[in-house]
């Protein structure tokens, strides 16, 4: 299940993000964590205590692995801002306490934001890591990558991209009339590929400010798609329930 909350939250150098990777998580390599204040920054707030809540920075690290098996490394880049807190100073008298924190625009490997089975076809699996590798500094263009990779599903199930009108040309099927060939004896399916497509017109269009929580709506429904596609997992699961109920119980 993806988390929503960590995809979209900022992170500290002294916490540990969590995001996955393999069977562990992402930590800092701290040695390699350098940020600096912008120019624009500087010049219109040269202290923080100015105003604190408008300083930017700029950060670029290396996160690695925890998981000893994989210690895959992670390049990462992107901006920073002052949050604050209420903390206690050494007479017990609160006050408001600022320290940085930062937004990545940028992983490379790309982070592996859904599950995709084994059995999905390279196109499918590339256009889906190429939407991954926008997803922090793009959800339009990462929107768009998912909305190619649903056409390439398509095409994988060999769904007639062009056919013979009534004047006997040859004419471009619509993705709508696509989904409906493919979906036709499955409504549910039909229902989610829809979904997929209305989100993947939105990140067409350029006036339409779309964030990363648009592009994990449409990778929950996606990650299902492929699952049910690509897996059978529930063909597998009533298979398995006809074969209990033909002989009335487990043998």
């Amino acid at each position: 299940m993806i988390d929503k909350e960590l995809l979209t939250s900022y992170f500290t150098t002294n916490q540990n993000t969590y995001w996955p990777c393999s069977n562990g998580y992402l930590v800092i390599n701290e040695d390699t964590f350098f940020s600096k204040e912008t120019s624009v920054s500087q010049k219109v707030h040269p202290l923080y205590e100015s105003d604190p809540e408008s300083v930017r920075f700029v950060y670029s690290c290396i996160f690695r692995c925890s998981n000893n098996n994989c210690n895959e490394q992670f390049a990462s880049s992107g901006h920073g801002c002052l949050d604050w807190d209420i903390e206690e100073d050494d007479y017990g008298m609160q006050q408001q306490v600022y320290s940085p924190c930062f937004e990545p625009y940028y992983f490379y490997p790309s982070l592996k934001i859904i599950d995709i089975p084994e059995n999905v076809p390279d196109d499918i699996t590339n256009q889906l890591n190429k939407s991954f590798e926008l997803f922090f500094s793009s959800p339009s263009a990462a929107i768009n990558h998912a909305r190619s990779a649903l056409e390439l599903i398509l095409n994988h199930f060999k769904i007639p991209k062009t056919t013979i009108n009534n004047k006997n040309k040859r004419v471009k099927i619509n993705l709508h009339n696509r989904i409906d060939k493919l979906a036709k004896q499955n409504s549910e399916l039909k229902e989610l590929l829809l979904a997929i497509k209305w989100i993947g017109n939105e990140g067409s269009h350029p006036e339409k400010r779309l964030t990363k929580n648009d592009v994990i709506d449409l990778y929950e429904i996606l990650e299902h798609v492929l699952s049910e596609l690509f897996e059978n997992k529930s063909k597998t699961i009533l298979a398995k329930a006809k074969k209990i109920n033909k002989a009335k119980g487990i043998k």
